[in-house]
């Protein structure tokens, strides 16, 4: 393509008009292209945040939508099927469809002098750990640890709403005055399931070794996170109950309405539809690592190995990246920016209802944690850490049974994994 718009700059203008021609009859061609979205990610998803978007600047784009579910993405493999883009969350893509269709971004990031220094480095240093020697993916929005609480129950008990920048010792401080018996009632400063927090965890620390092969949580860091989280679940009268925690603990919040505070991701804040008088501060931090929130939990989109559009897919994702683009997406569906701009970050949930009046500023006030290293296998490590913990909480383990006991049963389910894999 340079040596033609050499040669054509070089000759007569008739050329130059007869290449420009042939360029705009390029762009306006007619393209499909195939697209995988995560759960939840129906068509009317994909049309409405970013189909919509694309096709503002690319009329001629037109999209198949398949929702990463059951045997969507089995089928597509079987009937050899060209993707072109996927959108996932890291942890999907990582597992599940970079097998299939990873590929690598580099030429078309050159080739369309697309800027990665716009992103922030946490979120390229996310998707760098897909693998190292390529750019797999790019983040397209990120999920952020946010501490929700209800000021019905703070209002009621008269405590003092939390505020952005605490640390976990004086959330404890808070949780212990809301937690109480009243009128029957059982009320609880603080509920979270131990998968979130340790998934995405502040010091970022690792499932597996450097490998990949054996989990690591015996370590000395593994118990003092632990150890600064299990102080919240033991407060006087807590009265743990495996029920409340180890199913899903929004709803205590926004259902049953006894809990003060929880931590979960922005996108899964209360509904207006709810009826939670609600609003939100930073994650609470770490004594050693102040301003630090969350590690990055991305989704992630990039262009598939089998796509015959790359060039179409990949200008697809750069104009989905655009500052005015992101903007709109994150007013309007309260999405978190990969990009540096502030201004952009400050456009958050600008036209969403449910966060209409919330203290915004809970999202971007805390920097992301560095992105922990990452094994193939990891996924096996998880439910092992969170029953750990679990058993800690309910006092049926002291933490070195308990977290030698699930590296051992991590590490033995790895061993399958790979076996399997062979």
């Amino acid at each position: 393509m340079c040596i033609l718009l050499f040669t054509s700059a070089c000759s007569g203008g008739g050329d130059k008009q007869l290449t420009e021609q042939g360029s705009s009859e390029q762009d306006t061609k007619p393209v499909k292209l195939l697209v995988i979205t995560p759960s939840g990610g129906t068509p009317e998803w994909f049309m409405d945040r970013y189909g919509k978007q694309i096709q503002k600047k690319y009329p001629n784009y037109e999209f198949e939508i398949v929702e990463s579910v059951g045997s969507n993405v089995q089928n597509l493999v079987l009937e050899q099927r060209k993707v072109d883009i996927i959108i996932s969350s890291l942890n999907n893509y990582r597992s599940n469809l970079m097998p299939l269709y990873g590929g690598d971004l580099s030429d078309l990031v050159a080739k369309h002098k697309f800027d990665v220094n716009r992103l922030e480095s946490s979120f390229m240093e996310t998707v760098r750990n897909l693998d190292s020697m390529k750019l797999s993916a790019l983040t397209l929005y990120d999920l952020r640890l946010t501490l929700f609480y209800n000021k019905d129950i703070f209002d009621k008990f008269g405590v003092p709403y939390p505020k952005n920048h605490m640390t976990w010792d004086s959330l404890y401080d808070v949780a212990a005055k809301l937690t109480r018996n009243d009128g029957g009632v059982q009320y609880r400063g603080f509920v979270a399931g131990p998968s979130a927090l340790t998934l995405v965890n502040q010091l970022s620390l690792p499932y597996t070794d450097a490998k990949g092969e054996k989990a690591v949580l015996q370590t000395d860091q593994w118990k003092q996170y632990i150890g600064t989280l299990l102080p919240l679940y033991t407060v006087p009268g807590y009265n743990a109950k495996k029920e409340l925690i180890s199913r899903d603990s929004r709803a205590s919040f926004v259902k049953e309405k006894t809990t003060g505070m929880f931590v979960l991701y922005n996108s899964d804040a209360p509904k207006p539809e709810e009826n939670v008088n609600w609003d939100a501060v930073s994650l609470p931090e770490m004594k050693s690592l102040p301003g630090v929130g969350s590690q990055p939990f991305s989704v992630v989109i990039t262009v598939a190995s089998t796509s015959q559009h790359r060039d179409e897919s990949f200008k697809s994702i750069a104009h989905l990246l655009s500052d005015e683009v992101q903007t709109e997406i994150g007013a309007d569906f309260a999405q978190i920016t990969p990009l540096k701009s502030q201004t952009v970050k400050d456009a958050f949930g600008r036209n969403v209802a449910q966060w209409n009046g919330k203290n915004i500023s809970s999202i971007t006030a805390l920097k992301p944690a560095s992105p922990a290293r990452v094994g193939e296998f990891d996924g096996n490590v998880g439910s092992s850490l969170q029953n750990a913990i679990l058993s800690i909480i309910y006092g049926e383990k002291d933490m070195n049974t308990a977290l030698r006991q699930a590296e051992e049963e991590a590490t033995k389910k790895i061993a399958e994994a790979i076996q399997m894999k062979k």
